[in-house]
């Protein structure tokens, strides 16, 4: 026997496909169900979004996301909570405390429609309607996938209310300015960071003039073959920097280049060696695809998110700006 949950659940959809000019095929794949596809984005997220790649993606609930951010350093020094660790026999340690703030923000949607006219399926001959969807839904998820990376990098909540802030907006105690950049430069912002506790940063974001900059630097310096020789003769000419060594700790920093940076670069630290996200995304809802009951001459599918970004360690964190970008 039915519940009651049951059957008002079944008259809710049998009124959705009612007022649609269609019927919901396959059923996951209806509103109330949307169709995970956070799995097929890990496959593009690579070659379309770098940025978005590199974040860690963590499960949010609720209406918004609240965390609290460590502002004060842990050393000892002046800087940081200026006590000795030092304490007498059968004395008591001293006590320090530390500053935090707390931050909220809301989640925010980000999504594209895409709709499929009856003329369009009936004018593809030998296509079947979910080949056809198949099709566009997957332009629509690198569309959706490129417009995060941009919000990643650019949003501005205070004048775009619909999206969350990217880094531009959201790094403020770091950084830096040049017009193109330089391995030494990249150890000045390093030993930046490391002053204010971030070891080992983990990641250089920049345009893709700023990466040939940085390439165009180390082989001016004679510290780079230009030309390498295969087993055959053949010459390779020229390098690309996917790695760059931090000359204050010696730790490794991957260069990602992105289209969405603009006249900024970001030198990030995504992680501690310890595990614990300094960055990442906050999913309400991952990516996912749903169908769109209407009274239109169409088939609509959804592909959509819910998430914001959180900057847990900001003091971690440094932008360069002024960069050239051509």
């Amino acid at each position: 026997m039915e519940s009651t949950a049951e059957k008002i659940l079944g008259q809710v959809e049998k009124a959705a496909v009612i007022s649609s000019t269609y019927t919901f095929d396959p059923p996951a794949r209806s509103i109330f169900a949307p169709e995970n596809i956070d799995e097929i984005i890990k496959i593009l997220v690579p070659l379309a979004a770098p940025v978005r790649g590199i974040l860690p993606r963590t499960t949010g609930m609720g209406q918004a996301a609240g965390w609290k951010r460590l502002t004060s350093r842990l050393d000892p020094q002046a800087g940081g909570t200026g006590t000795r660790l030092g304490f007498a026999d059968a004395g008591t340690p001293n006590e320090t405390t530390q500053v935090y703030s707390f931050l909220t923000a809301a989640y925010k949607n980000i999504g594209r429609d895409v709709s499929i006219g009856r003329q369009q399926i009936a004018a593809n001959r030998g296509g079947s309607v979910e080949d056809i969807r198949a099709h566009e839904e997957k332009v629509k998820m690198i569309e959706v996938l490129l417009g995060e990376e941009d919000i990643i990098l650019n949003g501005d909540a205070s004048t775009q209310t619909t999206e969350f802030d990217g880094f531009a907006k959201s790094f403020t105690t770091n950084s830096g300015s040049a017009s193109l950049l330089s391995a030494s430069g990249i150890g000045v912002h390093s030993r930046t960071l490391f002053n204010a506790g971030s070891e080992a940063p983990t990641h250089l974001v920049c345009n893709a003039r700023q990466a040939q900059a940085l390439a165009d630097d180390l082989q001016g310096s004679g510290s780079i073959q230009r030309i390498v020789v295969d087993n055959q003769g053949n010459g390779i000419g020229g390098v690309r920097m996917s790695k760059i060594v931090n000359p204050v700790t010696g730790s490794l920093i991957d260069v990602v280049t992105s289209r969405y940076t603009g006249a900024w670069a970001y030198l990030l630290t995504v992680g501690s060696p310890a595990g614990e996200n300094w960055l990442e995304m906050e999913d309400l809802e991952p990516m996912s695809v749903y169908d769109v009951p209407n009274t239109t001459h169409a088939i609509t599918s959804r592909v959509f998110e819910t998430t914001l970004l959180k900057v847990v360690g900001e003091v971690y964190q440094l932008k360069i700006g002024g960069l050239a970008t051509s």
